[in-house]
């Protein structure tokens, strides 16, 4: 279903939100917050170039379908088009969310019923411009960031046992025994090359996985103050009020059809 164009939402709506929220999950995992937050920042960054990237080839298939017909519009129609088609998709992703999401109150159901559908849309809208305006979620890279910190944890500890090991070799070994002590000098340079490395790495891992895990309470706690949480059910009900008119409608435009034109029902006897 698409929506218009969006109205601004009163920034007084957010309430305050606690400052470098991202500190308590880099505590946790003993990651540097600075790190969290560059992390935050990456994981925002590639959001908004898939964003660009989605409209860069929706622009580019608008062009394609003009070309088909023989058509040469402007490059601001084609801009127009484009940015008109990636809102509906958004509106529609942001929709699909709000549902999930937020189950409304039967007060606020009944209110629904006695709405226009165009009071109905301006509920809607303004639920579906707080869930854009929110903290993105960050849930769709949590496998991979827990996979990598696992990973690389488990390496951390495998290069921690063997210069521990070896160091413990290299303490036994006898003085005379001098080409068995510069092996094992060796061996245990090399691994403590190894678990440094693997330090550093660990620590990018525990930044990332901390980003991750610190963004969904933050926008957990900015979706759930009271007046986002009654813009949210509002626009939720409307969402589902619209959605049964319209089966309502299909129903009896169904309805209204020639028998021959009625869709046929599978299994129904012919």
């Amino acid at each position: 279903m698409p929506f218009s164009q969006v109205p601004t939402i009163d920034p007084e709506l957010w309430g305050p939100v606690p400052e470098r929220p991202y500190v308590q999950a880099a505590v946790q995992l003993a990651a540097d917050p600075d790190a969290v937050q560059a992390a935050l920042d990456e994981f925002d960054a590639i959001l908004r170039r898939r964003a660009e990237r989605r409209r860069a080839d929706t622009r580019r298939l608008v062009a394609e379908l003009y070309a088909r017909h023989g058509v040469n519009p402007s490059p601001e129609r084609v801009d127009a088009e484009a940015e008109v088609a990636c809102a509906q998709e958004r509106d529609e992703r942001l929709a699909a969310e709000l549902r999930r999401l937020v189950t409304p109150e039967v007060a606020v159901v009944r209110r629904a019923r006695t709405l226009t559908d165009r009071e109905l849309d301006e509920d809607c809208q303004a639920a579906l411009r707080v869930l854009a305006t929110a903290p993105p979620s960050l849930l769709e890279f949590q496998p991979q960031a827990e996979q990598r910190y696992a990973a690389e944890r488990a390496l951390l500890d495998g290069f921690a046992t063997q210069e521990a090991e070896v160091a413990g070799r290299l303490e036994e070994t006898r003085g005379w025994q001098l080409r068995r002590r510069r092996r094992l000098r060796r061996e245990l340079a090399r691994a403590g090359r190894g678990r440094r490395a693997a330090e550093h790495r660990v620590r990018a891992a525990a930044a990332r996985l901390a980003a991750v895990q610190a963004r969904q309470p933050e926008r957990d706690e900015c979706l759930a103050q009271p007046r986002v949480r009654a813009v949210l059910g509002t626009g939720a009900a409307a969402l589902r009020e619209l959605h049964d008119r319209a089966q309502v409608q299909e129903v009896a435009a169904t309805a209204e059809l020639p028998v021959v034109d009625r869709p046929v029902t599978p299994g129904a006897a012919r």
